[in-house]
């Protein structure tokens, strides 16, 4: 082949590769336009000065988030989603690590029937597991507590979708544990619980702390269970700014949009701070 041919054909070569280049460029771009658009449209009518929600503002003011966070109902109900996500992370991180550590280290009978099992609530509707959740402790009480309406309720029915979540993460994740090091610690006379403790969690702390900030941003951002479940007392922030739409929409609504969102975001980088800070222990 002469050496114009060669030519010829590296710079085809070459122009190909830049043109999948920009149009790799063009696509990231466009996906992440896409996707940050309705975040930067909310933010932006969250500074509206007018009392309606419209599209693009007339003028600006932090109006509304004074009157979000000088409002009591609404105050009350962050209130209630900060502690049915809390709550749902403990029971769910608890309960999912315990049953993927099962799975992992042992052998028992209809494993694969009880793993369907556990991972069939997440595939549910919301509206299924809410409406059977109100419907089977609708009169259920603890003495003079009662069920239906409170906080605990919510709190279960939440960690329906929390545990099959955390469940399937940190099954992954122990199977990328090194597993002679539990096997030497047994060796060396640490028992099953100390060596779970001591050797196995820090191992993973990645995987339970990334599982646990889903749970909890699943938690905070669940509407319909909490639409069943849920009294005026104990409604969470997505229900009562369904309840505001339906009545009078005002940029207070794009505030309370705001407010998750940062949540959302916080947990998203607590994670990659996380992640990071791992990844220098290891290669230190």
């Amino acid at each position: 082949m002469s050496s114009s041919a060669l030519f010829q054909n590296g710079w085809e070569v070459d122009s190909q590769t830049a043109l999948l280049r920009i149009a790799s460029w063009f696509f990231v771009l466009f996906i992440a336009v896409y996707l940050l658009t309705p975040l930067v449209v909310t933010l932006v009518i969250s500074f509206s000065d007018t009392a309606m929600l419209r599209f693009p503002i007339a003028s600006w003011s932090a109006r509304w988030y004074a009157d979000f966070f000088g409002s009591m109902q609404w105050m009350d109900a962050l209130q209630n989603s900060l502690i049915i996500a809390l709550g749902t992370t403990v029971i769910s991180t608890s309960a999912g690590v315990a049953a993927a550590w099962a799975f992992e280290r042992h052998q028992f009978p209809f494993k694969r029937l009880i793993y369907l099992l556990i991972m069939l609530p997440l595939f549910m509707p919301g509206v299924v597991l809410g409406l059977g959740a109100a419907m089977a402790f609708g009169d259920v009480s603890i003495g003079d507590y009662q069920l239906y309406g409170s906080r605990t309720i919510v709190i279960l029915s939440h960690s329906l979708w929390a545990i099959p979540l955390v469940f399937m993460l940190m099954e992954a994740t122990f199977r990328a544990v090194d597993h002679r090091l539990v096997e030497a610690s047994y060796d060396l006379g640490g028992r099953p619980v100390q060596t779970f403790f001591e050797i196995v969690l820090p191992t993973v702390s990645t995987g339970i702390v990334t599982s646990s900030l889903f749970a909890f941003v699943i938690s905070l951002n669940e509407f319909v269970m909490s639409l069943f479940l849920t009294n005026r007392d104990t409604q969470t922030l997505p229900v009562l700014m369904w309840l505001s739409l339906r009545s009078a929409g005002t940029p207070r609504l794009a505030v309370a949009s705001v407010v998750l969102a940062c949540a959302v975001i916080v947990s998203l980088s607590i994670i990659m701070v996380w992640y990071l800070r791992q990844q220098r222990k290891v290669q230190a």
